[in-house]
């Protein structure tokens, strides 16, 4: 009876500890304006943020990027990592079972050959009455939690960087192809010069200079070919694909990709819950709170409570079976000031995992609102850039009219080819640029656009 009571004394003792060593977690609250200064109503998209372009070949890019895309299967790969800590931080809860057989055959006692047979089968569990594995678990399901929102951010900035690449290729495609026209007009002008120069109305000079705006166009070419090309290569490694595979589809010409629709992403709140990199800060926040408390449950006595059956038999003798059970405790009497040092550690990494998510707090607001404010200007910008396309393009033609009746020089043709090129390479440009804007919101967005 005194044992007994010995041991529910040590037990209680332990458990009137217990609560000490628990962290509570509660999700930290952002503090951000109603609404985003640059903000403007749209129209719902039916269906991804990509849908907006309405364009096949840049939907089948992005299906084969989420489907063999490495850095997302990286990602993937990291999910079933983190399952397996929750799993392994779940069986510290369980009792531990082992068991062994053992035969032996031998004399070791110099009275004879002797045969023995024995079996062992322990058991042991441990006590979380500090909330160690309790705080590891949670843990460990916020890692888990992080993990998929790791994979989430890495399809956001996959799709991302393949809609921008291809912006990139067909603009450069679209550059290639007005450089390639403008070099036609050109040299129709110079074959006009020759005619002019053997007939006497023309000079020396007007034929250099005519031959001069032909090469201009192209020495032109080939820095769009060669953009033309690095785009390529970038969208062969984002869809994990050979460039050879991609070449001939999108060397096919096709017009500038264009979203068909004005973009609004809702309010400030609505984009931090949708975004993926702010609840991936948020759940290593919580991991690193809870870390916390194991910290904190390595000062506190731990209490095992194991048992052992040990039968053995010998033959031409009787079977002995060895047995014992009861609780033991673990006393953190001294440990060099590592259990402190591991608790100071813990903090500072629970402080700096709120410095991230505050930061990735402000980094979406501030992305959405610069976003925003660029696609807004982007409309004007275009309207703006075909109307000087359209005045480039009278200019030219007036200017052609005159010189062919002698009633103009040639130097008034040159500059109208070299400002309808420009303007026609400024246009497809502004083109790109809200294309790249509206792909930039639609990820600082998290595909969120409305």
């Amino acid at each position: 009876m005194v044992r007994i009571g010995r041991r529910g004394f040590l037990l209680g003792a332990t458990a009137a500890l217990a609560g000490c060593a628990q962290v509570d977690y509660a999700a930290p609250a952002a503090k951000v304006p109603a609404t985003f200064e640059a903000a403007a109503p749209g129209r719902a998209a039916a269906g991804p943020w990509w849908s907006a372009f309405r364009d096949p070949t840049l939907d089948q890019l992005i299906a084969a990027g989420r489907a063999r895309n490495l850095d997302v299967l990286q990602a993937i790969a990291a999910i079933e990592e983190a399952r397996a800590s929750v799993s392994g931080a779940g069986a510290a809860d369980l009792p531990q079972v082992s068991g062994t057989l053992k035969d032996t055959r031998g004399n070791t006692s110099g009275t004879g050959i002797a045969e023995s047979r024995s079996g062992a089968l322990a058991v042991g569990w441990t006590a979380d009455l500090f909330g160690a594995n309790r705080a590891n678990r949670a843990a460990a399901s916020a890692r888990l939690d992080a993990a998929y929102a790791s994979a989430d951010v890495a399809r956001l900035v996959m799709e991302g960087a393949i809609a921008q690449a291809y912006a990139e290729l067909r603009y450069q495609q679209a550059s290639i192809a007005l450089t390639r026209k403008s070099l036609e007009s050109r040299r129709k002008s110079l074959e006009l010069t020759r005619a002019q120069v053997e007939s006497g109305t023309a000079g020396r000079l007007e034929l250099l200079q005519a031959e001069q705006l032909v090469a201009e166009g192209e020495a032109q070419l080939p820095g769009y070919e060669t953009a033309f090309d690095q785009a390529l290569v970038t969208l062969a490694t984002l869809t994990a694909q050979p460039v050879s595979a991609l070449r001939p589809q999108l060397s096919r010409g096709a017009g500038q990709p264009r979203p068909r629709f004005k973009a609004s992403v809702g309010v400030p709140a609505d984009v931090l819950r949708t975004r993926p990199d702010v609840r991936l800060a948020e759940r290593n926040y919580a991991a690193a709170v809870y870390d916390i408390g194991v910290a904190k449950a390595a000062f506190y006595p731990s209490v095992t409570l194991s048992g052992s059956v040990t039968p053995t038999h010998v033959r031409d003798a009787n079977t002995i079976r060895y047995w014992a059970v009861g609780p033991s405790l673990n006393l953190p009497i001294f440990t060099g000031g590592a259990n402190q040092a591991n608790l100071r550690g813990a903090e500072a990494r629970a402080v700096q995992a709120k410095l991230a998510w505050e930061k990735a707090v402000l980094t979406a607001i501030d992305e959405v609102e610069s976003a925003l404010a660029a696609y807004n200007r982007d409309g004007r910008n275009i309207a703006a850039q075909t109307h000087l396309v359209a005045t480039s393009a009278e200019t030219l033609e007036l200017s052609r009219t005159n010189y062919s009746l002698g009633e103009g020089d040639f130097m008034t043709v040159l500059d109208a080819e070299r400002s309808y090129l420009s303007a026609q390479q400024s246009a497809a440009a502004a083109e790109w640029s809200r294309a790249a804007d509206f792909i930039t919101l639609s990820i600082a967005a998290a595909g969120g656009l409305r």
